[in-house]
């Protein structure tokens, strides 16, 4: 597999504006089927994900094609399948061999309609599927609705493994990383296995459930006390009764989980929360100005502007076809909506994150994310009205599957913009739930005649493109310039203050992609960028090539190598370093990085740099070895055969007390 992808990745070292279109190639390969037998897709995708983990290939435009790559890919089995019906069996090489296709057939007769959105996720009938599908004359439209949804979560899923490998050597030892993933992996496979048996559990105790709510409501009918929660409670058809119950109490589970949610969050301030600040600086230290309109694009789904005019029209073409009780229920969802959004923020007075040039947006309040909440409630109430209708109705589950995907997509893209903390996120989600489950027991009571649904489909889905058509039009450039992120701001000190490192900004840590405080700068450079560039070459130090896609390979398969860095550079405070330097020193590598330090000298006429020295780790077989590497000894020498006439050069020792230990670091400040 690797004799087969070192080629390819060869070709991409040489052609890197293509790996787009070879991240499409790769991903459609691997759907058709045949020939995705015969790709090595699995290694192939893993590659380019760690790729963009190493943030070599931007994340969301290599997502994208190999989304449509897998999307064409499932198409173009469907269609030959759908071409040559029962022919397929003669056509080679299902003529010599007739049990691929019986493979594929018997999977289908499984799992009926849910074979293609399950088959994708299955590799040896990933591709055979959609033959199968198209042989057996699945309708385009219900293959393209599975296809495209089932692309959008297998396309991530093969990319995930290659991102977290290239992202776990960013912060940790090479010879650790591959135990983090391992671990990571042996996690997600645990948490799939508890997911399956809580599956199976809830399937035994289903019948019992059911059995227990139809004997509750019983007894609250026949109360004398309690029988007024069986009247709020009522529905419309009697048989069903008990699922109002049911609804009543995931409405006061989800408040009680939302009440205690905002107790804690309240409590400690949302910016005191770990989890919180952890989500806010990843999703920094990953932003790009394409990732940022595609992001922007997304949130407008969520956007108040485009999702409640839906209640309006809806109200118009359900009163037009005579069905009051949904036409009704539509307009209160809105209303609903906007009370619930805007009365929390006025007893919940929780601030939002820093870093984006407008943090108002309308409101400097971040509880609740108004996306969110609008996104729960309008896009599961369309899936909830569209499973009323006779057509659709069976495929309820690939319809919460749409809407799940559209909330999650939205509220990510809150939190990647750092407008809201992932808390309000939460939190915004259990509100939306329970208004969602309000309007819903209220709709419940009264009969209504079947939903048409074509054109309530239509209804919707053209008020949708208006709403955001119009939205984007107006809007896009003035939410792209509010949500621009900001720099962090830089501090003034003097030049006695950072020559003894004394006040409140020494010593100073680099902070990682986390937002946690690591290292200690061990290297300050007061000096212009050109100098300090000029002076490290003349003295032995090479500049680190910022692609170089074998490298990445090697690191993938575990090669070992004392000659590659870590694949993703670290951070400070959410950036990249400015400056990558290596020399061999002592038979090791030497990394030397340097970030801007965001702090300025009063007087000083250049800026000043935080660099961090350290050797590359020792060894890149990442399973089964564990060597440590020793810590610098530093000394002016490690950077300076020579030290230049015009610098001055000072060492000394910074301390720091943390959880009760005292750390300590030596430093070597430089200045011209």
């Amino acid at each position: 597999m690797i004799d087969v992808a070192s080629p390819i990745l060869q070709w991409l070292n040489n052609n890197p504006e293509l790996a787009g279109l070879a991240t499409f190639l790769i991903s459609a390969a691997e759907s058709v089927a045949i020939i995705g037998t015969i790709v090595p897709g699995s290694v192939m995708m893993t590659a380019i994900g760690a790729l963009v983990g190493a943030s070599i290939i931007p994340f969301w435009s290599t997502l994208m094609w190999a989304i449509l790559g897998a999307i064409v890919g499932d198409g173009i089995s469907y269609w030959i399948g759908h071409h040559f019906k029962s022919r397929l069996h003669q056509v080679w090489p299902f003529r010599k061999h007739p049990n691929i296709l019986a493979r594929g057939k018997m999977f289908f007769d499984a799992h009926g309609a849910k074979s293609v959105f399950i088959g994708r996720f299955v590799g040896p009938v990933r591709a055979l599927v959609p033959l199968v599908a198209g042989m057996l004359g699945v309708k385009p439209l219900r293959f393209t609705i599975a296809n495209v949804v089932s692309a959008i979560g297998w396309a991530p899923a093969y990319l995930l493994p290659g991102i977290l490998l290239g992202a776990a050597s960013v912060e940790l030892p090479s010879e650790v990383a591959g135990r983090v993933i391992l671990m990571l992996v042996l996690t997600g496979l645990f948490i799939i296995l508890c997911l399956w048996l809580i599956k199976k559990t809830f399937d035994l105790i289903h019948n019992e459930v059911d059995q227990f709510l139809t004997g509750l409501w019983d007894t609250l009918k026949g109360s004398r006390y309690f029988h007024i929660v069986t009247a709020a409670l009522k529905h419309h058809d009697n048989n069903k009764t008990h699922g109002q119950l049911t609804l009543g109490f995931y409405f006061i589970l989800t408040s009680i989980a939302l009440l205690y949610l905002l107790s804690i969050t309240l409590y400690h301030g949302p910016q005191n929360i770990f989890i919180n600040n952890v989500i806010f600086h990843l999703f920094r230290s990953w932003r790009t100005p394409t990732a940022d309109t595609v992001m922007l694009s997304i949130s407008f789904l969520g956007e108040k502007y485009v999702l409640l005019p839906l209640s309006l029209t809806l109200f118009v073409w359900f009163a037009w076809k005579k069905r009051m009780n949904t036409a009704w229920h539509a307009l209160a969802l809105g209303l609903v909506a906007a009370c619930g959004i805007e009365g929390t923020k006025l007893f919940i007075h929780s601030m939002r994150p820093w870093g984006t040039v407008d943090g108002d947006f309308g409101s400097r309040f971040s509880f609740p994310s108004g996306h969110t909440v609008l996104a729960v409630m309008y896009y599961f109430s369309l899936a909830l009205l569209l499973i009323k209708t006779y057509k659709i109705k069976r495929y309820r589950h690939l319809l919460y599957g749409i809407a799940s995907v559209l909330v999650i997509s939205i509220s990510i893209s809150r939190l990647y913009f750092g407008v809201h903390w992932l808390s309000d996120v939460i939190s915004s989600a259990l509100l939306g739930t329970a208004l969602l489950i309000l309007v819903v027991l209220s709709y419940n009571r009264h009969p209504e005649k079947q939903l048409e649904g074509k054109g309530f489909v239509l209804t919707a889905l053209l008020t949708l493109l208006v709403t955001y058509g119009i939205s984007v039009y107006f809007t896009f450039d003035k939410f792209q310039s509010s949500y621009k992120m900001l720099e962090w701001p830089t501090y003034r000190v003097t030049y006695n203050e950072w020559w003894s490192q004394q006040g409140n900004h020494f010593p100073l840590r680099r902070v990682n992609r986390l937002g946690l405080p690591v290292k200690i700068f061990n290297v300050q450079w007061n000096d212009d960028t050109d100098t300090i560039k000029t002076v490290l070459l003349k003295n032995g130090w090479e500049i680190v090539p910022k692609h170089d896609w074998l490298r990445v390979l090697y690191r993938i398969t575990a090669v070992n190598s004392t000659e590659h860095l870590p694949l993703v550079s670290p951070t400070y405070l959410d950036k990249a370093p400015v400056l990558v330097f290596t020399k061999r020193a002592n038979n090791k590598l030497l990394v030397l990085r340097f970030w801007h330090s965001y702090l300025s000298i009063i007087h000083a006429k250049n800026p000043l740099w935080m660099g961090s020295l350290e050797y590359a780790p020792s060894t890149y077989s990442w399973l089964f070895k564990h060597r440590h590497t020793s810590e610098v000894a530093l000394t002016p020498a490690l950077l300076f055969k020579t030290v230049p006439a015009h610098y001055e050069i000072k060492e000394t020792i910074v301390t720091i007390i943390e959880n009760k230990k005292t750390l300590t670091q030596p430093i070597i400040l430089i200045k011209s």
